[in-house]
């Protein structure tokens, strides 16, 4: 049986406005930059020391930009006073950059990454950095589960993902080389995008994979995402789709299962999409969709033996086993094996190429299971590394609460480089689930 969540509002409820609505108020005078950074703060203050998510705040500063932002005319940028957190391999000048490993350097960084300055010009207010795994890898820092604080956020943008969840700020900044912003938006019941590659820059980013290497965001409404997005990708998108909307659900691997009650859900979401005119299409396996995820992985090892094996022995001497296995992995990778991976992914490539020429987008579960128990693990990334691979947009949205209490993502994945069907077609899809899921918050204070 499904679980009933007590909500219980925090004192100041703006800490639970989307980021849409604490715009709104701004511009129609309701709300002031410095009552919604104030709530966000203060909900931090009583949530994190269970939470967990955050590695470094800074409320002297973000306290400043607030007063600041009231000074100025409402309206007059499109974030204006934003709360954002920031996650941990992301620069922030005056902040420090740790990628949750112990070898960097412990001073502030004088700059902003090119991702900040541009949310920054437009208004937004970064009031801290969230927890990352070790170089957005695989070993885990402290965040929980604000579902299950038994259980994994996912990572490696852990701390993004439970910030948002839990109420700390609307929206925070992500990464992705695998499934590092789709899979923690799924286990938090949030939505996650990750846009094609190269639509955000990344100059202050510490880069895990670079060819692989997604700016990303985390918020609790598709018009969150993509309001910031406009800002990040310096783009406009479509309004609407200009076509009939098409969604083809591509079946997993052979060998390769859901869970019972996610994959019961995710069938219920279909049928519901189906029943509102989307035209659901179904589709077998793609023939070297079992293939690619071993194509990333001696892809991904070969770039992060380039990227971190600069640091020193001694700096190397203190990354987990884990990441030094991989490191080890990518240096033994020879020319023969990079380049069969790289016909495996040109492969799959071309059997996407008429999707995308149909104008369909791609559905399916954002990850075979919910959020597992324990935090050792992050989860599994099967269903999410092909199309950071691939280099396609991908968006997360809550599809509802499975039988065990826990968030279960729906993901939809646009085969075209554009992405330009993949907003219009997920705030349809979010306004025919309207799904919502919030944590379980008995001692919210």
């Amino acid at each position: 049986m499904t679980r009933e969540w007590l909500v219980i509002e925090p004192p100041d409820s703006s800490a639970r406005l989307s980021a849409c609505d604490g715009l709104a108020g701004q511009a129609g005078g309701d709300l002031t930059a410095v009552r919604w950074v104030e709530a966000c703060l203060d909900r931090i203050a009583a949530r994190d020391p269970l939470i967990r998510a955050w590695t470094h705040l800074d409320p002297e500063r973000a306290r400043a930009a607030a007063h600041d932002t009231d000074r100025s005319a409402p309206g007059s940028a499109p974030l204006r006073g934003l709360p954002i957190g920031v996650k941990d391999v992301i620069d922030v000048a005056a902040m420090p950059t740790r990628c949750n490993a112990w070898a960097t350097d412990p001073d502030p960084v004088r700059f902003d990454a090119e991702c900040i300055e541009r949310v920054r010009k437009a208004g937004a207010i970064p009031v801290g950095k969230t927890v990352t795994t070790e170089f957005a890898f695989t070993e885990p820092g402290p965040t929980v589960n604000p579902h299950d604080t038994r259980r994994t956020p996912g990572g490696s943008s852990s701390g993004s993902a439970a910030a948002v969840a839990d109420f700390h700020v609307p929206v925070a900044l992500t990464t992705q080389t695998g499934g590092s912003t789709i899979r923690p938006a799924a286990y938090c019941g949030v939505v996650g995008y990750k846009p094609p590659f190269g639509h955000v820059p990344t100059r202050g980013l510490h880069y895990l994979a670079p060819s692989m290497d997604h700016i990303g965001l985390h918020a609790r409404s598709v018009a969150d995402i993509a309001r910031v997005a406009t800002v990040l990708e310096a783009r406009t998108r479509p309004a609407d789709p200009q076509a009939p909307l098409r969604l083809v659900r591509l079946a997993l691997p052979a060998g390769v299962a859901c869970q019972p009650q996610v994959q019961s859900l995710i069938d219920r979401a279909c049928d519901r999409l189906a029943a509102s005119g989307i035209e659901i299409l179904q589709q077998a396996p793609l023939e070297e969709f079992d293939r690619i995820d071993d194509a990333h992985r001696v892809l991904m090892a070969a770039e992060v033996a380039r990227t971190l094996s600069r640091w020193s022995a001694e700096a190397l001497a203190s990354f987990s086993e884990s990441l030094r296995s991989f490191i080890a992995k990518g240096q033994a990778a020879t020319e023969d094996d990079l380049a069969y991976a790289r016909a495996r992914v040109a492969r799959i490539a071309q059997r996407l190429y008429p999707f995308a020429e149909a104008g369909a987008l791609l559905i399916g579960p954002a990850t075979l299971e919910t959020a597992p128990l324990g935090i050792r693990s992050t989860g599994n990334a099967l269903l999410n590394r092909p199309w950071s691979l691939l280099g396609l947009g991908a968006i997360t949205i809550p599809a509802g609460v499975a039988e065990d209490g826990l968030p279960v993502g729906l993901q939809i994945v646009d085969p075209h480089p554009s992405a330009d069907r993949l907003f219009p077609t997920a705030r349809f899809v979010e306004n025919v689930l309207s799904t919502r899921t919030v944590p379980h918050q008995e001692d919210m204070t």
